[in-house]
């Protein structure tokens, strides 16, 4: 008998594991959930899965894209439900002052260039790990996380991205997942994040001037081909221009802020900078 019950709660624990994972939340309106593989429908959004998760749990947040949704808070977001558990890891969006597990966005159509930022919410110091499930997201997109705190930069379709709190409880300001439409159909096979690829391109501002030094041996191939676009924080696309080794220098009004991105072949960097 006592084996039995015993084979009883051997069978029942991975169940109860589950259950203290992150909160289980679904749209009313569009039936998209946070967890994984509830979707009723897996043909009309784009749609981002954001995963965190440390040596004990995880948690999910919902990103996703449609026509009809609206950029502010409709009634295809749902409120963030926090965990009481401390060993959870978690992670949202928000809109304002409110935080979202699962958040709509209109449609990338008309869109080259997309940034959200990520909330987290530690309450232990283990390292977690941040990834992306993008099953159901266009091709079309790069999707890659910045770590502001750390200025590290992940492609998500390649790799996932792991980090030690440095704060215990939420932080709104660290993160920012970056989604940019490709210039060519080719999947990058890395970002241009690594130390030793980061110190070979520098991208800084001086008198009202975008300055993005490339050294040269990254375009020594003649197969590689280099792109250098600016956007505003906003999405919209300021200016575009090939690469070359060397120096290159594009003019912009000052006191803006602008997110560069540095396409060498199928590898990419993106680098924020202030121009004064």
């Amino acid at each position: 008998m006592k084996k039995f019950y015993a084979m009883v709660l051997l069978a029942a624990f991975p169940i109860l594991m589950e259950s203290v994972n992150g909160q289980n939340q679904e749209n009313k309106l569009t039936g998209v959930s946070n967890s994984s593989g509830s979707l009723k429908s897996t043909t009309i959004y784009d749609l981002i899965r954001v995963k965190i998760e440390n040596p004990y749990l995880f948690d999910q947040a919902v990103i996703y894209f449609y026509e009809g949704f609206a950029d502010g808070r409709g009634p295809e977001d749902s409120d963030k439900m926090f965990n009481s558990s401390e060993k959870i890891p978690e992670v949202f969006t928000r809109i304002g002052n409110e935080n979202f597990a699962i958040n709509g966005f209109s449609s990338l159509e008309e869109k080259n260039y997309v940034a959200i930022p990520l909330s987290v919410r530690n309450r232990v110091s283990d390292d977690c790990t941040i990834s992306a499930d993008l099953s159901d997201f266009t091709e079309e997109f790069d999707v890659v996380l910045e770590d502001k705190e750390l200025e590290r930069y992940s492609n998500l379709r390649t790799t996932s991205y792991s980090y030690t709190p440095t704060t215990i409880g939420i932080e709104h300001e660290r993160f920012v997942l970056h989604l940019t439409r490709k210039t060519t159909a080719r999947v990058p096979t890395g970002i241009l994040d690594e130390e030793s690829d980061a110190a070979n391109i520098r991208v800084f501002s001086k008198n009202e001037t975008l300055n993005v030094d490339i050294s040269s041996h990254l375009l020594n191939n003649p197969a590689i081909s280099g792109q250098i676009e600016v956007y505003h924080l906003n999405g919209r696309k300021v200016t575009s221009r090939m690469a070359n080794a060397g120096l290159n220098q594009i003019e912009l009004a000052g006191g803006h802020i602008y997110i560069v991105s540095v396409a060498l072949g199928s590898q990419m960097t993106m680098k924020k900078v202030a121009v004064r």
